[in-house]
Order: C-alpha cells, then structure tokens, then sequence
C-alpha cells in the first residue's frame, strides 16, 4: 500500500508541475511551450514555489488549499498536453518514472531534516507565516524554498513523506531533458552540446542518486549543470532567430530559482554577461528589464527577501550588512549574525568537524590560512573523490569518441567558450575562497571546470552522431544501472542502520509535546519523549527549544516573536 502511495503522489506532483510549467510559459510567451517535458516540469516547481511564497502571507498550506492547488495543475496538464498532442513526451516520461523510481525509497534522510528542515515545512502547512522564528532556534535562519514547496505538495494519505522529494523530482526532469537532446534531437555532427549533456547526465545519475543525503543546494546544483549547453547554444543564434528570447527566458527564470534553494545560487546570473558582450546591450537589456521574464523572476527575488526578513530580519541571512538591527524588533543582532557567518565559512574551509575545533577561528579563516589544514581534512577524501570519478569518465569518453579534429575550427565558438569558462573560473574561485565545500555549490562548479574544456576538445573533432549514437545510449543505460545498484545497496544498508524503519517511508517518529503559552493566546511546542534532543521530528508546530523571555506582538494580522 505504502508502495501505490509513493508511486500515485509522486506521479501526480509530477503532472501537476509539468502542468503548471504550461501554465507559466503561456503567460510569459507562448514560444516557452516548445520546450519539452522536463523544462516543463522545472518551471512548474518554480512556479509552484513562487505560488507557496506569496500565499503563506495570506493562509496556512493545508489539505484543502493544496488539493485546490494540484487540480489547478493536473487540469494544466491534461488541457496543454492535449493541445500538443506529444503523447510520446508522456511515454518518455513514465519510462524515466520508472527507470528512477527506486530512488525515491528511503529509510532515513541526512541530520538536518530531522533538526529543521521537516519542522519547518510542517509549520507552513499548520500556520501562515510568522515573523521571527529564528529567535527560536537555528534553524529557521536558514531559508531555502525547497520548505515551501514542499510545504505545497503536504496532501492527504501521502501527508508529509514527499517532503524529501524535490531532489528526485528534479534528478527526473534533468534526465528528460538530457535523453531527449541525446536520442531524439536530429544531428548529422556531435557538437559541445551532446557531450557536455552525456558527461552530466552520467556523472548526476552516479554521484547523486541518493535522495537522502541532497540537503537545500543539490538541486540547484543539477539545474545549473543542465543550463550550461542552453546557455552555450543560445549564444550561437542570432538575436533575431525566434528561439533566442525564449531560450534566455529559461535561462533567467531557473538561475532565478536556484537562487530561491541558495541565496549565493545568485551569483549565476554572470552568465547574463557574455549576452550583453556578444549582441546589442541595449537589445538585450530592453528584453532582460521589460518583460514578463523579468517581473516573474524580480516577484521571485523580491519574496525571498521578504520571507528572509521575516524569519530573520535580514535580506540575506547570514550577511549581516543586510540585517535591519534597529529598524526590525524581531531581527537578529548584526555581532549574532556574523558569528553565524563566521562558523560557516570555519565549517566549510575544514575548521571544525564532529569532534575537532580550530584553536583560532578568526584567525585560521583570513587568507589562505586554511588550505594547509582543508587540504588535509576535506580534499584528500571529499573532494578526491568527485575528482577521481570525474577524471575516469573523462578518460572513457576519451577513449570511446576517437576522431580528427576538423579543418576549420569555428572562431565564434572559441570566443563563446572563453566567455563562459571565464566566468566559471571566477565563480569557481570564488566558491574556494569562501565555502570550499562541494555541497556549497561546488559539485556543478567542478563539474563546468572539467567538462567545459573536455567537451569543446570533443567538439572540435569530426565525429558522426549516427557512427555514435549506440555509444551514447549504452552510457546511458550504463548510468540507470549504476543509479538502480548504488540505491539497492543504499537500502539495505539502511535496513541494518534503522532496524524500526518504516519503510517504502522515510523514517519520522511523531513526538509528543510540551505546549508553552505566550500572549494573545499563541502556542509554541517544545518537543518532549525519545527523541526530544534528536530534532524536532513531526511535532506541533512552531517547534521550539525553549521559550527564552520571548514575547509575541500583533499587527497587520501577523504574530511577530522578539526577544524581550
């Protein structure tokens, strides 16, 4: 039973997302609804994000409002489908359903989930949106939007077991939206494109198959990855071919969302740059700030930052120039916040660990201070690791696309790789300098830096897709069947693990509560039983620690929590 349920929900989240990418595409530019299914599927979650962020201000995310929500989006799907009449895009997708639906099985998702990340989606599906939870405890500081949609997709029988789910849902339409560029898009040559797309797709469906462990970034992370060939291939049209503003209203629109799962995502936009420098600035500026694209997306940013502030008071937790100190009463204190700033960058740079502390934080995060002691601790095993797996598929693919270089390289090619590499170059030091850490965006900065250069070489060759095309689809069966045995050996060693699991069903014990009473009758639980110092669980929201002389105000019809 538990099994059909899994499979029914995620199937319905599925469609309505899809269905809700037509919606949004028709409203910004009917042009959008040529992209395929998985692009669909993308801007639906981002939508659907966007939908959850501006209605939490008015009403909780209960059943009711969410059944209303997916009708809206499955009645999409139905409408726009059969308006296209792409049933084969259907088939395309349930056979990708299948294909990865082994890893939507979990026992147990990493530490945070259990600290905050179930919590804080379950209290947007209990309550509208409260200012200043984060007096509570860490981790309503941290925002990323996964919660709120996650928040959107709570419905009845299934309840809360999909809240691990956006990686998946994400690992599937990346998966379309790379097969069907590989199979089924027609190519006399193979061109950067296949080959940045084939050495993704293998290292995503092998790196990242398990849903557990994705944390807040990953996704985004495989977003970005995928964008690059877009990206790459919309600077070689002409600014008057017709799939040039919409191929750039994709780009702006997910680097938008990525942006919502990581503040520091943002920085993607430096992709905009090498439009502004190889076509008209003023045409492309014109379009960038006057359409719908941009109101969308600015909507998009504009929520995050309120969502932020509401929870923290700052723009961006945790940069503490962007905190309203004085002017917000249920703000964090700027000393606080940097602080907090500081122990991240000492967390990621390898300063601290479960059971070791750098004798002098300040001091050993200035500079290249760290890089002896991270080099150590964090790239010897870490990262090594994603390095290894990287180099070893690129050796295979040296070996399997042989060829000789053409006659004739293309010169706008050239400039066109030196643009984006450049600007993966700096991203990429700029990652280093501040949170080495793979999960911190680093897997897709990697990931650019190796298989940028590597598919231009490829690229540059003389290779037929037809002599290839069998090549590239036993890589990808080789992929799904690295993706099914890593999950199977995941699961049962997870069965040893939580030995009272609650499997197809992620592990999530119902704790009980203590209920702590502050003004205008407003209740806050603190959670008490087994596993009352394991995190909040599934509890009364909002989950609290303690209390600590908090007071609650009222106005505009919101609860506002400060620190008396």
């Amino acid at each position: 039973m538990d099994y059909l349920l899994l499979f029914s929900f995620s199937l319905i989240i599925i469609i309505s997302s899809i269905g809700y990418g037509f919606l949004i595409s028709n409203i910004i530019e009917k042009n959008l609804l040529k992209f395929n299914l998985g692009y669909q599927g993308l801007l639906g979650i981002f939508f659907l994000t966007l939908i959850s962020y501006i209605s939490i201000f008015f009403t909780k995310h209960n059943y009711f409002h969410n059944i209303i929500i997916h009708i809206i989006g499955f009645s999409s799907f139905i409408y726009f489908l059969t308006k296209k009449r792409n049933f084969y895009e259907l088939k395309r997708l349930i056979a990708i359903f299948l294909i990865l639906f082994i890893g939507i099985l979990i026992i147990v998702n990493h530490d945070d989930f259990n600290y905050y990340h179930l919590t804080y989606s379950l209290g947007l599906t209990e309550n509208k949106i409260f200012f200043g939870l984060a007096q509570f405890q860490h981790g309503y500081k941290h925002h990323s939007s996964i919660f709120f949609f996650n928040s959107i997709i709570y419905l009845p029988f299934i309840k809360y077991y999909l809240f691990h789910s956006i990686g998946w849902f994400t690992i599937v339409f990346a998966n379309y939206i790379i097969i069907d560029y590989l199979i089924f898009k027609v190519s006399k040559n193979l061109k950067f494109e296949h080959f940045f797309y084939l050495l993704s797709l293998i290292f995503i469906n092998i790196k990242f198959c398990r849903m557990g462990g994705y944390g807040t970034d990953l996704s985004g992370q495989i977003i970005l990855i995928i964008l690059l060939p877009l990206i790459y291939s919309t600077l070689k049209l002409k600014i008057s071919d017709k799939d040039f503003k919409s191929n750039l209203s994709i780009i702006i629109l997910l680097i938008s969302y990525t942006s919502t799962l990581k503040s520091f995502f943002i920085l993607n936009f430096l992709f905009i740059v090498p439009f502004l420098i190889f076509f008209n600035i003023r045409d492309i500026l014109n379009f960038i700030f006057v359409s719908r694209t941009f109101l969308i997306s600015f909507t998009t940013i504009i929520f995050l930052f309120l969502i932020n502030i509401a929870y923290t008071g700052c723009v961006i937790y945790p940069i503490k120039e962007t905190c309203f100190e004085k002017q917000l009463s249920w703000s964090q204190k700027k000393d606080e916040v940097q602080h907090m700033s500081d122990w991240y960058q000492q967390w990621s740079k390898a300063g601290a660990g479960v059971q070791y502390r750098v004798k002098d934080p300040k001091e050993y995060i200035k500079k290249f201070n760290w890089v002896p002691n991270w080099y150590e601790k964090y790239f010897k095993y870490k990262f090594i690791e994603a390095l290894n797996g990287i180099l070893v598929l690129s050796i295979i693919f040296l070996f399997i696309f042989r060829g000789i270089n053409k006659e004739k390289p293309d010169k706008k090619e050239k400039r066109i790789f030196l643009a984006i590499y450049t600007i993966t170059i700096i991203l990429f030091f700029e990652w280093f300098y501040n949170h080495p850490a793979l999960r911190y965006g680093g897997y897709h900065l990697l990931c650019m830096f190796i298989f940028i250069p590597l598919s231009y070489f490829f690229a540059k060759k003389n290779l037929q897709y037809s002599l290839k095309k069998k090549s590239i689809i036993v890589l990808i069966i080789f992929s799904f069947l690295i993706f099914n045995l890593r999950n199977v050996k995941r699961i049962n060693e997870e069965f040893v693990r939580v030995p009272n699991n609650n499997f197809p069903l992620f592990f999530a014990p119902i704790q009980e509560s203590k209920e702590l009473n502050l003004e205008y009758n407003v209740k806050v639980y603190k959670p008490v039983g087994k596993y009352a110092g394991t995190g909040c669980w599934v509890v009364k929201t909002p989950c609290v620690s303690d209390i600590n002389n908090t007071i609650v105000k009222k106005k505009y019809g919101f609860t506002i929590f400060v620190r008396d």
